[in-house]
């Protein structure tokens, strides 16, 4: 027998089943990303993704709080006390665990040492809570296996007040047979008289979501400090005689051939050796080799251009962190004079990288073919002297300190 005669509002059924399978999905994906190899080409996109539908979710349960105040939900139906104050707890429980789970989530990425950004399903920058984002390197290394346990803890809640809610619903529908889950799915499980009133306050509900959201990442973008400038990196006993050189106009004698020649870096992050190279870059090269010392080189190189061949690492590269290269799309590398050495040959330069400038000793091999001309070089550079990602020693277990760079450029001679 039929004892109920309103169903819930469509708006509150789709966001009702929307979220649901949006928290279960979210279950899964995390199990599955949580068991993926460091080395997983796709895991940093997972985790992007994980995070997108983690704010989503946010958003769609601020719309369907407000969306309950405003439209009453059908009538009650009668039942045992402690089944009432249990059912009621679940729903409470629900409702908490569908605002814990997205805050605690933004709350670890926030206070994470690698301080990768979040990209909302690659369209809007989604920024971290400040005070976390700003604490020492200590302290969130500290506090980041509390707050990953408390996250992922939440997984198993959910699946309890799901096998609750779950088991609830088929009582109801099937020993007591009071048709309730045609309040839900009308139709499927029984006919009811429709909603209990016109629905409203859809403006508010969903303009309100909106605005929490447009108002995060405005926050966000209002909030961020333009990067500042980190202090010289310290003198070293191969730096501490080198002096920035001072740019001059040049003079091109050879023409690149970028075809054949390559500039490519390489560090290991999360346990996984990335060889990089940049796709975009130019150099103009005066040189005469019976007039070494007067050479002139300058090499203008695209940081963007290098690809992981994965969104999350193209992120990290990218973002403030490291190449931050919306503020600052290209480096430049600049040499006046190349000079014998007990090794060899070495040019002298200046990296200018993120509006900093930073004294370099690149060693290199050269050879001579007619009026073609090769040279290779392979020497390293300190992340952290260049401020590219973390500073702090923990780190380095998964991203390296040292960069390798290797570079080889053949060129012709221009007559």
């Amino acid at each position: 027998m039929q004892l109920l005669k309103h169903r819930y509002s469509a708006v509150a059924i789709a966001l009702h089943w929307v979220i649901a399978l949006a928290i279960i999905g979210m279950i899964g994906l995390g199990w599955y990303m949580g068991d993926l190899p460091s080395s997983a080409p796709n895991k940093g996109s997972l985790y992007q993704l994980h995070k997108s539908i983690g704010i989503a979710i946010l958003i769609l349960t601020i719309a369907r709080i407000l969306w309950r105040m405003l439209n009453k939900p059908p009538e009650e139906i009668p039942m045992e006390h402690t089944q009432a104050i249990i059912a009621k707890a679940v729903h409470i429980a629900f409702y908490a665990l569908m605002i814990l789970m997205p805050l605690t989530g933004w709350v670890l990425v926030s206070a994470s040492l690698k301080g990768i950004p979040t990209v909302i399903f690659d369209t809007f920058n989604w920024p971290h809570m400040p005070f976390l984002a700003s604490l020492t390197n200590e302290t969130k290394e500290a506090i980041h296996p509390f707050l990953e346990n408390a996250h992922s803890k939440l997984a198993w809640v959910a699946i309890v007040l799901l096998a609750l809610h779950i088991a609830g619903a088929l009582k109801h529908q099937f020993m007591d047979k009071d048709d309730l889950m045609a309040r839900m799915i009308p139709g499927l499980f029984g006919e009811t008289d429709g909603v209990r009133q016109p629905s409203k306050g859809g403006v508010i509900a969903f303009g309100g979501a909106a605005l929490f959201f447009a108002g995060i990442v405005g926050l966000g973008m209002i909030m961020t400090p333009a990067a500042a400038k980190p202090a010289s990196p310290p003198p070293t006993s191969e730096t501490a005689n080198l002096v920035p050189v001072e740019k001059t106009e040049i003079a091109p004698n050879w023409t690149i051939d970028k075809e054949n020649s390559k500039i490519e870096f390489s560090f290991t992050y999360d346990d996984k050796q990335h060889n990089l190279f940049f796709e975009k870059w130019d150099a103009k090269i005066e040189y005469n080799d019976d007039a070494k010392d007067e050479a002139r080189i300058e090499v203008v190189v695209e940081p963007a251009s290098a690809k992981t061949g994965d969104k999350y690492g193209d992120l990290y590269l990218n973002s403030a962190v490291f190449f931050e290269t919306k503020k600052h799309p290209t480096a430049t590398f600049s040499a006046d004079g190349v000079f014998i050495t007990e090794d060899g040959l070495e040019l002298t330069a200046v990296l200018n990288l993120k509006g900093n400038d930073y004294p370099v000793r690149m060693p290199f091999t050269l050879s001579f073919d007619a009026d073609k001309a090769e040279m290779k070089s392979s020497f390293i550079l300190d992340r952290v002297a260049l401020d590219l990602g973390t500073s702090d020693p923990a780190a380095n277990k998964s991203t390296s300190q040292n960069v390798d760079i290797k570079v080889h450029v053949v060129a012709t001679k221009i007559n």
